[in-house]
């Protein structure tokens, strides 16, 4: 079915399923694929009642070794699932509502308040205004109270040795040594205290089949392989060579964790580089490999998510054909990280001890997702950029922290082989690859597949330049290019109407609706706060305070008689406002009021944290921090960041935030394909914007799922 689908797609080559060869049909390496009735078990079906069937690879004597389940039961092609003109038509009207409604709620909504005070309907108004100022109130106060718990997380997963909870938790080990150390394993101040990672003889993991016979119990510590995607374009050997020292950190890198570096055949230089790095780097890892992204592949639109599809596909071959690594080998983890990410130095025993602990049916259908922290550069970004970061690494930790969050991977995030292969790997035509991985892992899977967290920094830059000004425009691109992951709500809204069309009853397509509208909820509350936070608060004040003084009164003149209140009666009755209605106006006007301004407070509350996140990060930081008098003072850098945060925070608000918003609803408007602009990082060639930009999307393209009914498919 998965090769019938593919080949009615035609949109980019699927990794073939184990067993078969290019042609689709059964290859002899050792087994073949039967039906396994219910009653056998399914232990990864969960809540789940899509699957019609399961596979097993067996053996030639019959004896089941590894098994291969259907994570994915959905494969939500629309030419196979939308069987009907009336399915068609359903979808249609979906997808064109959901393209409009962002750009409506955006401007209409400020239009329509505009409007509403012309006409003195100031009831609809002050409704809308003390409604939207709770709301905006609570976020904040989410970025407060879970930002300064997932500071705890942090401080707390730094010090935690994960071998010895490992061998308490998951082996049930009381004799374990203490969970608890002053010092990371890591660090030059632990002189090798704890049991992270204990070393071991020189040989990688044994190949799928060699595995499957020999394994009497279940994964062991040392049984996992991780593979480590490096999607990079024209990135600075020094910055490549920092990721790998990050990964070097890894107790067992050299037995059980490699390195695939994703690289542009378009960046002239990326043989050379990848040739002196494994040269480099020889011995230091279980292997080294390098994936060329050809150019101008029909339906590959330049960037991180069709390079990583087409390295996938490579690092898949390769694993399969010259390390013995089948898709179906519930060791093999995959982790993406961009190109100047430098993960916590005990990242990956963090994610072991997570990946083991976790139950079989929640295991292959997570993704593990470390907070990311925009502070590598923190010491040389300009004020407006510095803002930016802090606010977007805070709003990240603290969504991450808060357990009824929807939570989606961001930027570099871990998943394994099994759930990367059972939803097809990477789409090639999209920018926002994190949360469009997310979306779809989620949807293929009716909705089971997850993000957790691993409260263990990841580093990174934010974009820089030679100067100021080119540093604060390029960060203006890098935020640009973010907005338009608002065509991401138009992605989950469509496949969700064809899953719910092919999951083939009421009740299963229910429980899938039920499943995918918290992650729906997520991606329309963050581009709807992110667009508004610059503008609608401070409208709804100027609205209120200056239009609407005459509608309501302050509630401690309500008792008073008419002659004391501040509205004459005389006024009140010209202008056609009752009493009653005075006294509604102003309560809702008393919740506004404060509403906004505890939102204020707990904006620059949250922004203030950013001086003690500094601080737990600090050794890791580029530059010498401690030279600066304020800076190495959390006081002192708490009450700078305070001052910034509430002078400047507008600003940065304003151009890294809602503008790029505003533009991006109205972009997905008119067209859902977009090039993808590479922000700026000293050291990087001046013409890599330009050619990543420049790509053919006509020849041979498959269209995205909101253009698809206008292709030849329908004609």
């Amino acid at each position: 079915l998965k090769l019938a689908l593919a080949k009615a797609t035609r949109s980019r080559p699927v990794p073939l399923l184990a067993g078969m060869d290019e042609d689709g049909e059964a290859r002899d390496d050792g087994g073949d694929y039967v039906k396994v009735e219910p009653s056998e078990g399914r232990p990864l079906t969960g809540e789940a009642s899509g699957s019609s069937e399961n596979l097993r690879l067996v053996g030639k004597n019959g004896e089941g070794k590894s098994s291969i389940k259907l994570l994915a039961p959905l494969s939500l092609v629309p030419q196979v699932v939308l069987d009907s003109s009336l399915k068609r038509l359903g979808y249609q009207v979906v997808e064109k509502t959901f393209r409009v409604l962002p750009f409506l709620t955006i401007y209409g909504g400020t239009a329509a308040l505009i409007t509403c005070v012309a006409l003195r309907y100031r009831w609809g108004v002050l409704m809308s205004m003390m409604l939207y100022s709770c709301f905006m109130f609570f976020t904040a106060v989410e970025m407060v109270v879970w930002g300064a718990w997932g500071m705890f997380q942090v401080w707390m997963h730094i010090r935690t040795d994960w071998y010895s909870l490992y061998l308490k938790e998951v082996l049930g080990d009381e004799r374990s040594p203490k969970v608890r150390r002053n010092e990371s394993a890591g660090s030059p101040l632990n002189h090798g205290s704890g049991n992270d990672s204990p070393t071991i003889e020189r040989t990688m993991p044994p190949p799928t089949r060699v595995w499957a016979q020999n394994s009497v119990a279940e994964m062991q510590w040392h049984d996992l392989l991780h593979v480590v995607m490096i999607p990079t374009y024209k990135t600075p050997m020094e910055c490549l060579r920092m990721a790998l020292h990050a990964l070097m950190n890894y107790g067992l890198c050299r037995t059980n964790l490699a390195v695939c570096f994703a690289f542009e055949e378009r960046e002239v230089e990326a043989q050379d580089k990848a040739r002196e790095l494994q040269e480099e780097y020889a011995g230091e890892f279980a292997f080294i490999t390098a994936a060329y992204h050809p150019p101008n592949m029909p339906g590959h639109v330049p960037g991180k998510s069709s390079n990583e599809c087409w390295a996938f596909q490579v690092l898949a071959k390769e694993l399969r054909d010259q390390r013995g690594y089948e898709v179906d080998d519930p060791r093999v983890v995959i982790t993406v990280i961009d190109d100047d990410s430098e993960l916590h130095e005990n990242y990956f025993e963090g994610l072991t001890y997570h990946y083991l602990k976790a139950k079989e049916s929640d295991r292959y259908l997570t993704m593990w997702q470390p907070p990311i922290v925009h502070f590598k550069n923190f010491l040389s970004q300009p004020i407006l950029v510095r803002n930016a970061s802090l606010f977007t690494s805070l709003h990240e930790l603290a969504c991450l922290a808060n357990p009824v969050d929807a939570h989606v991977a961001f930027s570099s995030y871990s998943l394994s082989l099994m759930l990367a292969y059972s939803v097809g790997g990477w789409d090639p035509d999209f920018i926002s690859e994190d949360w469009h991985m997310t979306a779809k892992t989620k949807l293929m899977t009716e909705g089971r597949a997850c993000v957790r967290p691993i409260f263990l920094p990841l580093m990174n830059y934010a974009p820089e330049e030679e100067d100021v000004w080119g540093t604060v425009v390029s960060r203006w691109t890098q935020a640009k290019r973010h907005a338009l992951g608002v065509s991401e709500i138009v992605y989950v809204a469509c496949k969700m109407y064809i899953g719910m069309c092919e999951c083939g009853n009421l009740q299963r397509a229910v429980v899938f609706c039920y499943r995918m509208l918290p992650l729906l909820g997520k991606f329309v509350s963050v581009h709807f706060v992110v667009a508004t936070l610059a503008f609608w608060p401070l409208l709804s004040h100027v609205l209120i305070n200056f239009y609407m003084w005459h509608s309501w009164c302050y509630i401690e003149d309500l008792p008073k008689t008419c002659a004391e209140c501040c509205v004459p009666m005389a006024t009140v009755t010209e202008m056609g406002i009752r009493e009653e209605r005075i006294i509604l106006n102003s309560w809702m006007v008393y919740f506004q009021e404060r509403a906004n301004a505890c939102f204020g407070c707990g904006l620059v509350i949250a922004g203030s944290w950013g001086a003690f996140y500094f601080h737990l990060v600090r050794d890791r930081v580029e530059g010498d921090w401690f030279s600066d008098w304020v800076v190495r003072n959390p006081i002192f850098l708490w009450i700078r960041t305070t001052m910034e945060v509430s002078v400047l925070g507008w600003f940065s608000s304003v151009a890294f935030g809602s503008v790029p918003e505003w533009v991006a609803t109205a972009r997905i408007m008119f067209t859902l394909q977009f090039h993808h602009v590479v922000a700026g990082m000293v050291g990087r060639s001046g013409d890599a914007e330009e050619e990543m930009e420049a790509c053919d999307l006509q020849v041979g393209n498959r269209r995205r799922v909101a253009s698809f009914f206008s292709s030849k498919v329908w004609r």
